[in-house]
């Protein structure tokens, strides 16, 4: 487990990274995502003698491709030719239907897609080399927490406007708030109870399989397609501009699923890796 000093570095890079992609920071989400993924990449669960090479090797090139894919959606993010002012309606429509922009556009996307693909591959294949047992343990937590972990994960993205609009006053919001975040803690708890560590692998895998499946998603719906002409996309893109103004959740929600899965997987696969883990 992390020291106080290397949690509170984690904690507080972690912060940084969540708050700058919330309010549009592409500096401090890369810095504080970068220092995330390095921290753990020379922690000495991951890089002590009792975890073998292999799965050093695995765990960290795993590390590595997520910080590649960082660095590229936050240098592309940064080299925005608008700056931090939002662009017009008119700009916009300009920039998304340039064949120019578009191929650039889709290329990144594809990029950092295949990143989180293979960092992913590679966190499998360090999980699918754990002892049997421990790989029972995780099979039999997985369902349960894989899907919850799903489930919470849609409606924390969820929760800033469409859960406001549906379920209306605040309070409500709260309530419901806490009664999903609080449930999903106690059925994590309960599954770390029975079966150790094993929740925690299952738990982060899905969240980063949540964050690969999202990149994906963007990179087949940013491919090349003429669109100059479609006045139904273009009005698409006018109410866009005039919706997103304000934080971007999502983007905040993936980033922090990101990260967070990061750490789970990799402590939690490093710890279950050691031959000294008896319980896991």
């Amino acid at each position: 487990m992390p020291s106080a000093k290397q949690l509170l570095l984690l904690l507080g890079a972690a912060l940084l990274a969540v708050v700058g992609a919330l309010f549009g920071s592409p500096w401090a989400t890369g810095a504080g995502g970068v220092v995330v993924l390095g921290v753990l990449a020379v922690h000495p669960a991951v890089t002590g003698p009792a975890v073998s090479w292999s799965t050093r090797l695995l765990l960290q090139g795993g590390l590595l491709l997520l910080t590649v894919a960082g660095v590229v959606e936050m240098w592309a993010w940064a080299a925005s030719p608008f700056g931090d002012a939002p662009p017009s309606p008119s700009e916009l429509v300009a920039l998304v239907t340039d064949p120019a922009r578009q191929r650039t556009q889709f290329l990144r996307q594809l990029a950092v897609a295949s990143c989180l693909i293979l960092a992913c591959a590679c966190l499998g294949v360090a999980i699918g080399r754990l002892p049997r047992d421990r790989l029972r343990r995780i099979g039999r937590a997985a369902p349960a927490v894989g899907v919850l972990t799903l489930v919470t994960l849609v409606f924390v993205a969820l929760l800033p406007s469409g859960l406001t609009a549906l379920l209306g006053s605040f309070t409500n919001v709260a309530v419901a708030a806490l009664l999903v975040l609080g449930g999903y803690v106690w059925v994590v708890s309960r599954s770390v109870r029975r079966h150790g560590t094993a929740p925690i692998v299952a738990m982060g895998a899905t969240l980063l399989a949540a964050v690969a499946w999202l990149a994906v998603d963007d990179a087949w719906r940013s491919r090349p397609e003429p669109r100059g002409s479609d006045a139904f996309y273009q009005a698409g893109v006018n109410v866009s501009v005039t919706v997103e103004t304000g934080p971007d959740v999502e983007t905040a929600v993936a980033v922090a699923a990101l990260l967070l899965g990061a750490a789970l997987t990799v402590l939690a696969c490093a710890r279950l890796s050691t031959t000294h883990s008896q319980r896991g």
